[in-house]
């Protein structure tokens, strides 16, 4: 009997925690290679691991791991499966297709935040959309930086384009752009934490019930990924996302658009990232 699962990837195919080489070309349906699992109990173990839902594998795996739109494929195998909490794993899956619309799925995952589940559902879907660049127009980049640089109160700052990302995170690296750093993290990152202050706090005075709160704090993991701290793309929707929940849900006085005005449509049209680089300078460049 055939056991028919989910498994997500990276925008190009690679194992969306573990990183490496891209784990096939594309083509479905596709055989894994057999490997050895891990029987034991552990939650994570040696074989190939899946979801049995296909919310819990893009809240698990992440949506935007690496700055780009993860993606969602079905899997089956007759192989012996290993259910440990919310994962499965197996020696061997066969990759049958790809799953693109996952509305579904994101309204199933967005369950605990109610009412507000529909227009949640619709920011995901246009961060993702915007992380996959389907654009590629210098100038309303630049515009939209300026926007966003405007609404955050910074609209004395200039900005600097770089070649590419080696160069601009050499950048970043001296000590001029640290000052700009302390500036740019007022608006972003303190925001951001601020909202998750607000969430936290409304949680622990039960606002919600116990299992929604529970629930929602997995869709904050998603959000996240497995490496977001370390991806400043990935970074940037998680924690605009995490400021219009917050404002939406009338815990903070933000504006619910803070961290999406501007910056979502400059990564739309082919913003790689962005970083400070000096004093009042905002570097930026291109996804190639």
């Amino acid at each position: 009997m055939k056991t028919k699962a989910y498994k997500v990837f990276t925008h190009d195919l690679r194992s969306p925690v573990q990183g490496g080489e891209p784990v096939w070309d594309g083509n479905v349906p596709y055989n894994l290679p057999t490997t050895e699992v891990d029987t034991s109990d552990k939650e994570c173990g040696a074989g190939w691991n899946a979801c049995l839902s296909a919310s819990n594998a893009l809240r698990i795996a992440g949506l935007w791991p690496d700055g780009f739109p993860s993606r969602l494929f079905e899997i089956e195998t007759d192989s012996e499966v290993f259910e440990r909490g919310d994962k499965v794993r197996s020696s061997t899956w066969t990759i049958i297709k790809e799953i693109k619309d996952i509305k579904g799925f994101l309204l199933e995952m967005n369950e605990p935040f109610g009412d507000l589940k529909e227009e949640l559902t619709q920011e995901i879907l246009n961060w993702r959309e915007a992380l996959s660049r389907p654009l590629k127009d210098k100038k309303c980049v630049v515009q939209g930086l300026e926007k966003a640089l405007e609404i955050r109160g910074l609209s004395d700052w200039g900005l600097k384009e770089f070649p590419d990302r080696e160069s601009l995170n050499d950048a970043w690296d001296a000590s001029a752009a640290m000052a700009a750093m302390d500036a740019w993290d007022a608006w972003t990152a303190s925001a951001a934490r601020d909202a998750r202050n607000a969430w936290d706090a409304c949680a622990a005075r039960a606002a919600w019930a116990a299992s929604a709160a529970m629930a929602a704090r997995a869709v904050w993991a998603a959000w996240a990924a497995w490496d977001a701290r370390e991806v400043w793309d990935a970074r940037d929707a998680w924690d605009a996302l995490i400021v219009w929940v917050a404002s939406k849900k009338g815990w903070t006085d933000q504006d619910p658009s803070l961290l999406t005005t501007g910056l979502r449509d400059a990564y739309r049209n082919g913003l790689q990232y962005a970083n400070p680089v000096g004093e009042k300078t905002l570097g930026w460049t291109m996804e190639k």
